[in-house]
């Protein structure tokens, strides 16, 4: 069935190279691109040459693009693709192009996420398109790492609406461009588009991952991100939101889903706010009544109320 229907969608012939055969597959279409997430035990997978003949033969399911795909994965994987045959080592990126004859094989299970592009959008990105295939990038390159994270934001944003979702495939692939060999154009309005929107996307995730942190601050964020606090503070701020109004709102939304939330009933408000990142309890209560028009009482009386 992974074969058959998978597959076929995909225009792949997929063989197991374990006793165990298992996959999952999370796919998200956006306009102009996708990003693919998955997780499988040692399989092998070829595309291009008979293979795409054979699929186009079949049902109406899938057909070969001229696309360009950039893959990772969390374990090292082995290609054959346009006369060459390399290992790529855990995290590296590998520009492919979907019309050519290609295999990779990962001789253990792995996770993995595959971006696929029209080569018709690339080309005028990257210099030397052709050149670029096969050509890992690897995982400590510092684009590479937000072109990562950047795509994780797709999950979230899928049912956005078309403009946010038209933007967002502008800067992957300014993205992409800038990891495999941009052009100066494109290097420069990557530099102004695709770049700072990833970089503060990254921003606001560490943010998020450290709101339990009274301390936390905007050096903290710039150190994490090899910048300078004023690099940080002109993101927020373009983007029309300070570095503290964003760090106040999520600590305050982080706070009221702890505090309506039945199983966190017991726990005192204060003990609930210092978790949230609040030092100060008088300033808590007052951020939060400014927040939500209520107190944290009235939130964490509901939920109990809810609970009994």
């Amino acid at each position: 069935m992974y074969r058959e229907v998978f597959g076929r969608c995909a225009t792949l012939d997929i063989t197991p190279l374990s006793r165990e055969c298992r996959a999952d597959v999370e796919w998200h279409v956006l306009p102009g691109a996708s990003v693919m997430w998955g997780g499988n035990s040692p399989h092998r997978y070829m595309w291009g040459g008979t293979i795409a003949q054979r699929f186009r033969a079949g049902p109406d399911l899938g057909k070969t693009d001229d696309d360009c795909l950039v893959t990772w994965a969390m374990s090292p994987t082995h290609f054959q693709h346009l006369g060459k045959e390399i290992t790529v080592e855990t995290g590296a990126a590998t520009l492919m192009s979907c019309v050519d004859k290609a295999t990779i094989e990962h001789a253990r299970p792995i996770r993995h996420v595959t971006v696929k592009v029209p080569r018709a959008t690339l080309k005028p990105l990257i210099m030397g398109l052709e050149d670029a295939f096969m050509r890992p990038v690897c995982a400590e390159v510092d684009v590479l790492r937000l072109l990562k994270s950047y795509a994780e934001s797709v999950r979230i944003c899928e049912n956005a609406g078309s403009a946010l979702r038209h933007a967002m495939v502008l800067h992957v692939c300014d993205l992409i461009a800038l990891a495999f060999g941009a052009t100066g154009d494109t290097m420069e309005l990557a530099g102004r588009r695709g770049l700072p929107a990833a970089r503060l996307d990254a921003m606001k995730k560490h943010m998020l991952a450290h709101l339990g942190e009274p301390s936390f601050s905007v050096r903290d964020v710039a150190r994490a991100q090899g910048v300078s606090p004023r690099y940080v503070q002109m993101l927020f701020d373009r983007d029309g939101l300070t570095f503290s109004s964003f760090l106040l709102r999520s600590r305050l939304a982080l706070a009221h889903r702890r505090l309506s939330d039945p199983a966190s009933a017991r726990l005192p408000i204060g003990t609930i706010a210092i978790d949230c990142g609040f030092g100060d309890l008088s300033y808590f209560n007052q951020s939060f009544r400014r927040a939500y028009g209520e107190t944290p009482t009235d939130v964490k009386s509901r939920a109990r109320r809810r609970r009994d």
